[in-house]
């Protein structure tokens, strides 16, 4: 952990300490990127040693973007069930959308190669204290619909969304905007027909990523139904 934690502190002098307590090298991702393409023969030879260290790294390094290089290693591959069992624990120290975004790209994954190691976690994360968790239930569910080869149900898809409409942590509301665009991409008139009897849920934080791709005047007719409905209350 200590190497990879030296090797990024060399390409920046600059740090900046974040309100979570991990420090911020200043490194864009492309540089950080960049990283796992050098000779990392440090990490370990087989699969049970290369995920230990990465964990390791994950769970015990101060600085954002030694944590980010343990994401990026493990993105866009197919995990084993012991990769899976680790890497799932991961969210416990997740603590910034950035980590959460990347981390949606490791579970969506999963998700799409072996759902029934990741859906029934889902579920009990979908009702878990931690808004991390609440965000990635729904997050992790596609993380962008163009990069799935198989994707999840209509019905089965807003049964996470669902319990989390009226969430009042900011982000899992972003996190619901985000996955409703996602969902409509994959099934447009379904999720036209759900953004009808659920206009009024929907909030103004999740609305506007929600509705991104969907037709300029149908859009216009609904936030003209949307500013009705704010006008009677």
């Amino acid at each position: 952990m200590e190497e990879i934690d030296r090797r990024l502190q060399n390409l920046s002098m600059k740090k900046i300490k974040t309100n979570d307590s991990i420090n911020r090298i200043g490194l864009a991702v492309p540089i950080i990127r960049e990283e796992l393409k050098r000779d990392l023969y440090f990490i370990g030879e087989n699969e049970k040693e290369i995920l230990k260290y990465w964990d390791k790294v994950w769970k015990e390094s101060l600085y954002f973007e030694s944590m980010s290089l343990a994401l990026y290693y493990y993105q866009y591959r197919s995990l084993s069930k012991l990769e899976f069992t680790i890497l799932k624990t991961w969210i416990n120290r997740c603590s910034c959308w950035e980590h959460s975004d990347d981390l949606s790209k490791i579970y969506a994954k999963a998700l799409e190669d072996n759902p029934t190691w990741v859906l029934p976690i889902y579920r009990k994360w979908n009702k878990a204290k931690c808004p991390w968790k609440r965000r990635q239930s729904i997050v992790g569910l596609l993380e962008y619909t163009s990069k799935r080869d198989k994707v999840l149900p209509f019905d089965e898809l807003i049964s996470f969304i669902d319990p989390l409409l009226n969430d009042d942590e900011y982000y899992v509301q972003k996190g619901i905007g985000w996955t409703l665009r996602e969902i409509y991409n994959a099934y447009p008139k379904k999720t036209i027909c759900y953004f009808d009897k659920k206009l009024f849920e929907i909030s103004s934080i999740a609305y506007s990523a929600a509705t991104q791709k969907i037709d300029k005047n149908m859009k216009k007719e609904m936030n003209l139904k949307r500013k009705n409905n704010r006008e009677l209350k």
